[in-house]
């Protein structure tokens, strides 16, 4: 009886053992880099550049590892996309890599994980087609990067950080442009600091009405939805924003917010620079064109005296008073 037992539990241990081997074979078989194409087919064992696949989200559900690397092989429409890894999304020059949500209420890319890998979308023309709702929507990642992207045609905001932990980003030669929302909306919770930079991007045609009106939408906007917790700290540099109700605007309750302008240009908004209940600090930037380029009065607004400010559309350049500070 014992050496039946003996035998019966080594058989046992033999089976849970193949158990063990088979998940480790599944689990190995995820691939730290695949391939998409217009030409491709969504089936097992796709991923290759000689067999790829047809889609972003078939590859990030069945295909990927986490920290790996999605490759555009060609020109295509690869379909909206919702991240739970951490990945990277990469054109490198092919030509359009389309990313289209034509769905109602439906986001292009929503960004919603912990892993510290980050998210990194590059090269994509993100087009809303005029029904899609946000164009990237970051709910959760510690780190995003966005870089030589398009985003356009969204209901609401063309890219829309609003983390629920600590976030950094970058957003760097990026166009977004026509979404009936905000350009660019940072909006940071008490969950963890919000930082970031964003470099030669332009922000254009974001206004509530249809044309230039009473503020209502920014181009770029940082701001808080809670009263006390982590700051939100953004840079812009280097970047242009036009023909938006607001062109850049920091607006927050109790929260510190920041936003620094360096060498930006705003032209043919209704406020080019908005301080609403918080600071901006410019320096090296070009302001015209504005029904007035810097409004000041329910903010702060700090200023290198090294900015052309001149030509609002009203005859009112500042509304309010800019703080001086000291070059160093």
């Amino acid at each position: 009886m014992t050496k039946m037992g003996l035998t019966s539990a080594a058989a046992l241990a033999m089976v849970l053992s193949g158990f063990a081997i088979d998940r480790g074979e599944a689990a190995a078989a995820l691939s730290n880099r695949a391939w998409v194409s217009g030409h491709g087919v969504d089936q097992a064992g796709c991923g290759a550049p000689t067999s790829p696949c047809r889609t972003l989200q078939y590859v990030h559900d069945n295909i990927i590892a986490d920290g790996g690397e999605i490759d555009v092989l060609d020109p295509a429409g690869y379909g909206p996309i919702a991240i739970t890894k951490g990945i990277s999304i990469v054109n490198d020059g092919v030509g359009t890599a389309g990313v289209q949500q034509a769905t109602s209420g439906q986001n292009a890319i929503t960004i919603n994980t912990s892993s510290s890998a980050g998210v990194t979308l590059r090269g994509l023309n993100i087009d809303g087609l005029g029904q899609g709702f946000y164009g990237i929507y970051l709910i959760a990642s510690p780190n995003l990067t966005i870089t030589h992207c398009v985003v356009r045609h969204f209901t609401n905001n063309g890219i829309f950080i609003n983390p629920n932990g600590a976030n950094a980003f970058t957003i760097s030669d990026t166009l977004v442009a026509d979404n009936g929302g905000y350009g660019i909306d940072i909006l940071s919770t008490p969950a963890g600091t919000t930082s970031g930079a964003i470099v030669r991007t332009i922000t254009r045609n974001h206004h509530a009405s249809g044309s230039l009106s009473i503020p209502s939408l920014a181009g770029i906007a940082v701001g808080s939805n809670a009263n006390s917790g982590p700051s939100v700290d953004v840079t812009v540099v280097d970047s242009v924003s036009e023909n938006n109700d607001i062109g850049y605007e920091a607006s927050a309750g109790a929260i510190s917010v920041g936003l620094t302008l360096r060498n930006v240009t705003a032209v043919n908004n209704y406020y080019g620079v908005y301080a609403n209940g918080y600071q901006i600090m410019l320096s090296h930037s070009t302001l015209n064109g504005n029904n007035i380029n810097v409004e000041a009065s329910n903010g702060q607004v700090w200023t290198y005296g090294d900015n052309n400010i001149n030509f609002s559309r009203s005859g009112n350049d500042i509304d309010g008073t800019m703080h001086p500070l000291v070059l160093q």
